[in-house]
């Protein structure tokens, strides 16, 4: 081969290699920022139920938890206060038939959780209904 073939072969080389590593690098860039706006973090609120008293079943011990809500819906806030004595009742009504066993462990407050959050979306249908979160849980 003469020189020039050589010179040839290899700008021709490079500028393949320049446009493959160009396209790759695009690409990698392009896909990440994708994924940076896909995971925007959602606006949330928090509805405060308060404090509740409850008998434990079968027990002499009391149980006192205060509730919070969370919505993405911030005018839900208003439904939540039309339909409070409704809530607290439906609560009470679950929390009073839980025994200690029920009550105790992170496994009894999770699963208590689900429960009553399940109890407000009964009251108020709303998939915005997001969470419920004890502030204070106290068996006493």
């Amino acid at each position: 081969m003469t020189t020039k073939k050589i010179m040839l072969f290899s700008i021709v080389g490079f500028l393949l290699m320049a446009m493959v590593m160009g396209a790759t690098f695009y690409f990698a860039t392009q896909q990440r920022g994708e994924q940076q706006t896909a995971v925007k973090p959602m606006k949330t609120y928090t509805y405060s139920i308060g404090e509740m008293y409850a008998n434990v079943k079968d027990s002499r011990k009391i149980l006192k938890v205060n509730i919070e809500v969370e919505t993405i819906n911030e005018k839900l806030k208003e439904t939540f206060d039309e339909k409070r004595p409704k809530m607290t009742n439906s609560i009470l009504e679950l929390l009073r038939n839980k025994t200690e066993e029920e009550l105790s462990g992170e496994k009894g407050q999770k699963a208590l959780r689900q429960q009553v959050l399940k109890s407000i979306k009964q009251v108020i249908p709303s998939d915005e209904i997001m969470d419920v979160f004890f502030v204070e849980f106290i068996v006493q």
